[in-house]
């Protein structure tokens, strides 16, 4: 259902989609890790419970009586404008160094704070695409939180082994929303594009081949992501958490969807022609282009996380990744 629900999202606004995707993950944390007063403040208080959300350990954490104090900077705040709460990762500190982990790495916990103890930088959201996310750079200032509004990741409060999935499958998602979205406006574009002493692009074979090649790659595309999915939730219920294998065939799926809708992408703006190029509010197929294009150097659905799922997959190398 979330995969439908973010594809559809993204077809009709990419922006749209991203945010939807971007805070369902920051809200769901809430609702999953935190404590009940936490639970209250964020779902039963007179604001939406919109989170913001940035997993980059950029902040710090230091223990006191009754909570901790937490200060930061984080980039990438996708909702931030119409988000009441926000989540920063932060390193934990103890006797004024980073605590570490059983396998050395550095201790990290998620918190929450209201929207009033936040800091956006509002001019720090200039691009090309996926404007409309605002994914504003946000600060907690130095703050006292409670307890109850810190996220562990080795503690669950709530939740079913399906909830192991985490925000994996939203950013493929989107990519394929958007990538079917301009492939419709190629198609009601090419009825009318014609250049003097050519067919119109609609009925050139060369056209007609290429086309039908990318929307049979979307659809093969659309259809391994449900299942490899599909097959990771099965995992998880069936033993409590899914097994490395099983994540790492579908994070790898991801990766290739996502390849797959930038190169739907890529060849809609190239054979659009200078109707692609223009930059225009009512010009939908450029504005897919520029979108996928942004989703798509996430580091989510990156190259190094492709190289460690096949390496996973090869037997050949432990990832160092967490591939959720």
């Amino acid at each position: 259902t979330c995969i439908d629900v973010i594809e559809e999202l993204s077809y009709a606004d990419g922006s749209t989609g991203w945010v939807a995707l971007a805070t369902i993950f920051g809200t769901k944390g809430a609702g999953i890790y935190c404590g009940p007063k936490a639970v209250d403040a964020i779902f039963n208080g007179d604001s939406s419970f919109v989170a913001a959300s940035s997993i980059a350990p950029n902040g710090k954490a230091e223990r006191v009586d009754g909570g901790y104090r937490i200060s930061g900077g984080f980039q990438f705040g996708s909702g931030s404008q119409i988000a009441s709460w926000f989540m920063g990762g932060f390193v934990l500190h103890e006797n004024g160094a980073p605590a570490r982990t059983e396998s050395g790495g550095p201790k990290v916990l998620m918190a929450f704070a209201p929207r009033d103890k936040v800091v956006l930088d509002y001019g720090s959201w200039d691009v090309m695409g996926l404007k409309a996310t605002a994914s504003y750079d946000f600060f907690f200032v130095d703050q006292f939180v409670e307890e109850d509004f810190l996220m562990d990741w080795s503690h669950r409060r709530h939740g079913g082994p399906s909830l192991d999935i985490s925000v994996s499958m939203g950013h493929v998602t989107f990519s394929l929303g958007v990538a079917m979205r301009i492939l419709d406006e190629l198609k009601a574009l090419a009825q009318r594009k014609q250049r003097q002493g050519r067919l119109t692009l609609i009925d050139q074979p060369t056209f007609q081949r290429d086309f039908g090649m990318m929307r049979a790659l979307l659809d093969a595309a659309r259809s391994h992501i449900r299942v490899v999915y599909e097959d990771w939730r099965q995992d998880a219920e069936a033993n409590g958490t899914a097994t490395l294998a099983t994540r790492a065939q579908a994070r790898l799926a991801a990766c290739w969807a996502t390849k797959v809708s930038t190169d739907v992408a890529r060849f809609a703006y190239n054979a659009a022609g200078s109707d692609g190029l223009r930059d225009s509010p009512d010009n939908r197929l450029q504005r897919c282009f520029r979108d996928i294009e942004a989703g798509a150097v996430h580091r989510h659905v990156d190259e190094n996380v492709l190289i460690e799922c096949t390496q996973v997959l090869l037997g050949v190398n432990s990832p160092t990744l967490v591939l959720i």
